[in-house]
């Protein structure tokens, strides 16, 4: 079994993962990588083929796949944030958040069908820092089979979606080592609708700035 597995150790091993993963998702191929709540399956989340390919990868029906953008601009571009208040939003991300929210773009329907969209702005500078150069964002879904385990170190990762990923990028353990907290910020006030992690702090944060 061949895996073009690289790390980030070292910062000509960094470099190499960082250009191996901008080739591959920009040729429509899957890339397994590292932020700060669990691994991620990457792929183009505005190229339905690539976004096709991940859920077969995983073995998941069409459900909704969340995005993973760079930052606040990227985020606009995709979804509608004008109605949370900002000083919320930056107080949230980049963080183990992920935000629901109007969309503001044609997805294609393998990320979501519906008028909502699930965005991310991990606390993760290598992951960060590739969605940046490469312009648009990639998808955001566990690097599991569907209903397994989501993995916090890259041994967790099921061979079978390795062999399948063009690039794997080891950057060690996950900080948190579990799945994000989600928030619905299409209701009225902002709703936890998945305890992850961080939870503690998020709600605080959510509960402070709605009295």
């Amino acid at each position: 079994m061949h895996v073009n597995q690289l790390n980030l150790d070292s910062w000509g091993s960094y470099n190499k993962a960082f250009e191996e993963s901008l080739k591959a998702i920009s040729a429509g191929h899957m890339v397994i990588y590292p932020t700060d709540t669990v691994y991620g399956i990457g792929a183009n989340a505005t190229d339905a083929n690539a976004v096709r390919k991940v859920n077969e990868a995983k073995g998941r029906e069409n459900k909704p796949i969340s995005l993973l953008v760079s930052d606040f601009t990227m985020m606009s571009k995709y979804c509608k944030t004008a109605d949370v208040p900002f000083n919320l939003l930056q107080e949230l991300f980049p963080g183990p958040v992920t935000g629901i929210f109007f969309k503001n773009y044609d997805l294609p329907s393998e990320i979501t069908a519906k008028d909502t969209i699930a965005i991310r702005i991990p606390h993760h500078h290598f992951v960060l820092c590739l969605v940046r150069k490469l312009g648009f964002p990639i998808t955001s879904t566990s690097a599991n089979l569907s209903g397994g385990k989501s993995p916090k170190v890259i041994e967790e990762v099921p061979d079978s979606l390795k062999t399948l990923a063009k690039v794997v990028i080891d950057g060690g353990r996950c900080c948190y080592g579990m799945e994000s907290t989600i928030i619905d910020f299409t209701k009225k006030k902002p709703e936890i609708v998945r305890k992850g992690a961080d939870f503690d702090r998020i709600n605080s944060t959510i509960s402070s700035s709605t009295h």
